[in-house]
């Protein structure tokens, strides 16, 4: 019922807006499903199925068992997406960011799969499903964009699943690190230090790895001068030492 009530108050928000796109002067536009778009049909298109909708920390965006209203793409800020067992038991799939694409689940049987939840305020573009498929029918160049946008985060999905079968807990960790500033790093050139928005129980979940081999990681490539940690926060990196462990 919250998921949905936050995507009605969504709509009443931006209806004042319906003929004036989110996505023309958008700053992560570059990175979301409508990069190979044109100026004239991104303002054109993307305003019959595109709104903004704000976000805080905490809010659920949609929840297991949700019928598919929309996809979803992060404006600014960070969203869990995680696989939530009856039983109170969860495994984090995907920490979305810029520019990714959320809500793909729900379309094989119009039900998602997943949960997704707001780790940090911020903005979603929220893509009306519904809209889309009709609007698909004249207009390749949607579907073109939201089947690529799918085929990256596929492809993100097998390089996470490569990280877990394959590497150690450090590795796992120096990959997730270079991955999330470059990420980042895409629109901030300048970017010097990485604040994490998610908890360590989050990020464990998410690197299949236990508490304690996390915390040992962390303390471990501190040590060799991998990067420097405060809190949340990781400066001073050495990229080239950690794409050096990774490919070891």
């Amino acid at each position: 019922m919250q998921t949905q009530q936050i995507y009605i108050s969504s709509l009443r928000n931006t209806a004042s807006h319906r003929h004036t796109s989110p996505c023309t002067h958008c700053v992560t536009r570059n990175l979301c499903l409508h990069d190979h778009l044109d100026f004239e049909e991104l303002d054109f298109l993307t305003a019959k199925y595109t709104q903004k909708m704000k976000i805080k920390a905490g809010d659920p965006i949609f929840h297991n068992g949700d019928p598919i209203h929309s996809l979803y793409t992060v404006r600014v800020g960070f969203i869990k997406v995680e696989y939530s067992l009856p039983n109170g038991h969860h495994q984090v799939n995907h920490f979305a960011t810029n520019g990714d694409l959320i809500g793909a689940d729900g379309i094989a049987n119009g039900k998602h799969q997943l949960d997704a939840i707001a780790l940090t305020d911020g903005e979603l573009c929220s893509l009306n499903f519904n809209r889309i498929q009709t609007l698909t029918k004249d207009n390749p160049n949607i579907q073109k964009a939201i089947e690529c946008a799918m085929s990256r985060e596929i492809n993100n999905t097998q390089e996470h699943l490569f990280s877990l079968g394959s590497h150690s807990v450090e590795q796992k960790l120096a990959f997730f690190i270079i991955h999330l500033h470059n990420k980042l790093g895409t629109l901030h050139s300048t970017l010097k230090c990485i604040r994490l928005p998610m908890s360590r129980d989050d990020l464990k979940s998410y690197l299949g790895v236990t508490t304690e081999s996390l915390s040992r990681a962390f303390t471990n490539l501190e040590k060799k001068g991998y990067f420097r940690v405060k809190n949340k926060d990781i400066a001073e990196i050495d990229f080239k030492k950690l794409m050096q462990l990774v490919d070891m």
